[in-house]
């Protein structure tokens, strides 16, 4: 019997792209009630699993101590799944939301767990804490980067909030480049899934910035919320996880997978790569496969596969 039987689950973030993937898994484990709170900045407020008859949706911000100090004194969560972020571009542009959302919410959501005696917290941490790897594959004693971007140093002082504060059972997941059916467009890496896309649907060249060498890690959303219900299951606490594949994706390849998939050849046009995006990324997956027995399951042809079907659905 899975822990989520018949308990409260609280779920921040539940509406985007990672929370609305645990928030199916969580439904599966027959819990008692399901609190999403998300403040739809950047999320999709039509997903319907929000509307299941056991769940209950808050458009709120977790920043706002008074609107979470409600949630938790009217249902007392029991487990708690932390997605809500500000995204690394939208960090950039509106850093002071990011700093009150990844920073200030998750010490709401840390001090109300704490107050209210929730079991356990799984958090939603991310790669960009490590910054540009010095080594690969990045293990999760690689050094912290907090120079390049303000998204990075708020998910590391987030960390530390769990790590100086939480006094309630918790895990971190340190997430890479994460991508599904169900992402948001413009996303600071994977942006390139919709532009090559459109491009190709279109008939259009595709523009790759540098020589189409760099390369992602990545993992689809499906496989990030079974690693956060493994973690939720296991009686590990305290520790900080890579979540990817441990393998590295051209952005050129990707480009190639997502043409052969589409059954369609547009050119490609190479341009200088100024920007300061991560050349190159592969996570060592070790501890978290030894210690919650994760193996990721979705090959990026079957996520894109999967993609390119939403889409041209939509």
């Amino acid at each position: 019997m899975s822990k989520l039987d018949n308990k409260v689950v609280l779920i921040t973030g539940g509406a985007g792209n990672i929370g609305s993937y645990i928030l199916n898994k969580v439904l599966e484990q027959n819990p008692k009630k399901c609190i999403v709170v998300d403040n739809l900045f950047n999320s999709d407020k039509t997903y319907k699993k929000l509307y299941d008859d056991n769940v209950k949706f808050y458009p709120l911000d977790i920043s706002k101590l008074d609107e979470m100090e409600y949630i938790f004194s009217t249902y007392k969560p029991e487990y708690v799944f932390h997605c809500a972020s500000m995204l690394i571009q939208d960090s950039e542009t509106l850093p002071r939301k990011s700093i009150n959302t990844n920073i200030m919410g998750t010490f709401n959501i840390v001090d109300l767990s704490n107050k209210y005696n929730v079991k356990k917290i799984c958090y939603s941490s991310s790669a960009s804490v490590y910054g540009e790897p010095k080594y690969l594959p990045v293990d999760e004693e690689h050094p912290f980067e907090y120079k390049n971007f303000v998204y990075g140093w708020t998910k590391i002082t987030a960390e530390m909030i769990f790590e100086s504060n939480c006094k309630v059972d918790w895990l971190g997941f340190r997430y890479y480049n994460v991508y599904s059916d169900r992402m948001r467009e413009g996303a600071f890496y994977t942006q390139v899934f919709p532009i090559f896309y459109n491009k190709i649907k279109k008939g259009e060249n595709i523009i790759i910035y540098g020589d189409g060498s760099q390369t992602m890690d990545l993992i689809h959303a499906d496989d990030i919320s079974r690693a956060n219900m493994l973690g939720l299951e296991s009686d590990v606490s305290g520790e900080f996880f890579n979540v990817g594949s441990g393998s590295e994706t051209k952005v050129l390849e990707l480009a190639e997978i997502m043409m052969d998939v589409m059954d369609k050849k547009v050119n490609i046009i190479y341009k200088d790569d100024d920007s300061q995006k991560v050349k190159n990324r592969r996570s060592s997956t070790d501890k978290i496969k030894a210690m919650l027995g994760f193996v990721p399951k979705i090959k990026v042809r079957d996520g894109l596969s999967k993609y390119v079907g939403t889409m041209n659905n939509d």
